[in-house]
């Protein structure tokens, strides 16, 4: 290649921006009564987006949640605890609906919240689970505000007290807020808080799997436009739109694009040798799910995974869940029968009898 082809031959490689992914931060924010929950104030908004977009996420809240629940909830026989038992609002939700659904929000989110509704008397007679995404508080934590939409509607928001168990007077409404073990402040953190990334990575390389087989123009290539070198203008519109349609984990690849000033004025597509990129993505998966399964101080058997492809018998599955049982779903119980307990006003409001794996549940 002569001197003169060299400087006639130009390409661009394009790589893709870094994903910054949201994290966990309190911020007070000048004329408001709540502190920003994340910076933008939609953290909870972002984890519940990556519940939804992560099997693995989801496999394991679900499943925890199942065990969390165990074989049956019991009620303390009170007459008021019975019938709310049976309806716990106005909605014909039961308080195993309504415990059920906590159960997931303190796995997503680290914590939950609850509308509780008194008659004149002080007693509890509804019972409502709320949307932990729309719930904020103040900044002494004695307050919570509620509102469907904090961005669009961050002025129009519904005004709670929190519960009080020394307040013996209770009437009207108020929120019981749960925010876990794990925060210092008064927003919950969740237990996979460090994993972001590695469930963020395992949804991209889910990703790239399906595109790699739904685009055969994809992988690490070179484009040869060989009917030489357009204007500065041309040659970024050609390179913008060719990112657009072809680029990112949604086309499996990068590539790169060249301007040449001959082969027959044609445009040629090159592979690039891709170094066994997918058996790359491949290892990095395990690494990720192997990340993702610590955070939770879960085994991968007892959600359906095995990460080193390994057989499990029964025995070893028993033995596992007794650890998981101990170590994380009975903590979780407890604290969902002290929540009860508070809200009631007294002991043994509900038990909760543990998930065996027998048969027959004895």
């Amino acid at each position: 290649m002569d001197k003169m082809t060299k400087e006639k031959m130009t390409f661009s490689i394009f790589d893709q921006t870094a994903k910054v992914i949201p994290t966990f931060t309190e911020k007070e924010v000048s004329g408001k009564p709540y502190l920003n929950y994340g910076v933008d104030n939609r953290f909870p908004n972002y984890l519940w987006d990556l519940y939804l977009r992560s099997a693995i996420l989801q496999s394991i809240v679900n499943g925890t949640a199942d065990y969390v629940s165990g074989n049956e909830i019991q009620y303390n026989p009170a007459p008021k605890i019975q019938a709310l038992a049976e309806e716990a609002n106005k909605d014909g939700e039961t308080l195993d609906d309504i415990i059920k659904k906590i159960s997931t929000d303190y796995l997503i989110f680290g914590g939950f919240a609850l509308q509780i509704i008194y008659n004149k008397l002080g007693e509890v007679t509804e019972l409502y689970w709320l949307d932990f995404r729309n719930v904020r508080r103040s900044k002494d934590g004695d307050k919570v505000y509620y509102s469907e939409d904090w961005i669009k509607h961050a002025n129009d928001f519904i005004e709670y007290d929190v519960f009080n168990p020394q307040n013996e007077t209770h009437k009207g409404t108020c929120v019981f807020y749960f925010k876990g073990h794990i925060s210092r402040g008064v927003y919950p953190i969740p237990r996979y808080n460090g994993a972001l990334s590695a469930i963020e990575t395992s949804t991209e390389i889910s990703k790239f799997h399906l595109n790699s087989i739904n685009n055969n123009f994809a992988g690490n290539f070179i484009i040869n436009f060989n009917n030489g070198e357009p204007d500065e203008e041309t040659k970024g519109e050609i390179e913008k739109k060719l990112k657009e349609k072809f680029s990112g984990a949604d086309n499996a690849g990068k590539f790169m694009v060249a301007f040449n000033d001959s082969k027959d004025n044609g445009v040629t597509v090159e592979r690039i040798q891709d170094d066994n990129f997918d058996k790359k993505y491949e290892s990095l998966r395990t690494d990720t799910y192997k990340e993702i399964f610590v955070a939770f101080r879960a085994i991968p058997q007892l959600f359906g995974y095995s990460l080193e492809g390994t057989g499990f018998n029964k025995q070893e599955f028993i033995e596992a869940y007794e650890l998981y049982n101990k170590t994380t779903v009975i903590p979780i119980q407890k604290d969902l029968q002290r929540t009860f307990n508070k809200i009631f006003g007294i002991d043994n409001a509900i038990s909760i009898v543990p998930f065996k794996l027998e048969e027959g549940g004895e």
